[in-house]
């Protein structure tokens, strides 16, 4: 309790940084609409997708819509804007909290509908993300106890955001970008410039390693790519802190 009286504290010192807003509509575990208009992604956050025209629900993409709407039920929101405020497709990008200041992303990761994403410079909150992951994984609650979401191989990509497992048999370094292979199957690419500014180690310390990866795959044919730019989306197995490698 004492917790969360100084985290609303703190808060209410820095609320300029805060904006309220009333929401109009729940898209997703992940995705809300409010009644101005703006689309509002969460930030630090991945939940399953739900059904397209081209592509089935994930497994519990439901449970994270009504989760997300039950946290939000008065449909008031406290609204913090992250660094890079807009994504690809001109959505906010925010961290949201309850009337209450309890945060809405932890809340997902907690009960295992959601997974922690670290996309620079949208780590604010990282670390809390993080071990709230960790209580759902350990307690096996949600995704983390559905098969659709265990660490596949390399030759498993299916696209989209996915988490994979496997061992690295080919590194290139070049000018602008470094890739590093898993045979035919997948290539991880990482910009020289975000590995210099934040790995703490060598590129060439990953050759032959077996490594875990989350992200957003991209495929063509047999071949899928994943491009990342922050060290928290791979991890080498048996040597960091150990989050997708652990089922080992």
């Amino acid at each position: 309790m004492w917790c969360l009286f100084l985290f609303v504290a703190l808060h209410t010192v820095a609320e300029a940084e805060w904006r309220r807003g009333e929401v109009a509509k729940f898209v997703d575990g992940d995705t809300l609409i409010l009644d101005s208009g703006e689309t509002i992604r969460l930030a630090g956050i991945n939940t399953p997708e739900m059904a397209t025209d081209s592509r089935p629900a994930e497994p519990l993409a439901f449970e994270a819509h009504e989760v997300l709407a039950t946290q939000l039920a008065d449909r008031q929101v406290l609204i913090e804007d992250a660094p890079q405020r807009l994504d690809r497709y001109g959505r906010t990008l925010a961290y949201l909290f309850r009337t209450d200041g309890v945060s809405v992303q932890e809340a997902l990761l907690r009960k295992g509908l959601a997974s922690a994403v670290a996309i620079a410079p949208n780590d604010r909150y990282l670390d809390q993300f993080i071990q709230a992951e960790q209580a759902a994984h350990r307690a096996g609650r949600g995704i983390w106890a559905v098969e659709y979401y265990v660490p596949a191989a390399a030759d498993k990509v299916r696209g989209g955001y996915q988490f994979i497992r496997a061992r690295l048999s080919r590194i290139d370094i070049g000018e602008k970008w470094f890739a590093f292979s898993v045979e035919k199957d997948l290539v991880i690419l990482v910009r020289r410039t975000v590995w210099e500014s934040g790995f703490n180690y060598s590129p060439g310390a990953l050759d032959k390693t077996k490594i875990a990866v989350r992200g957003w795959f991209s495929k063509k044919k047999t071949r899928a790519t994943l491009v990342i730019n922050h060290p928290f989306m791979l991890e080498r197995c048996g040597i960091d802190p150990q989050r997708l490698c652990n089922d080992d």
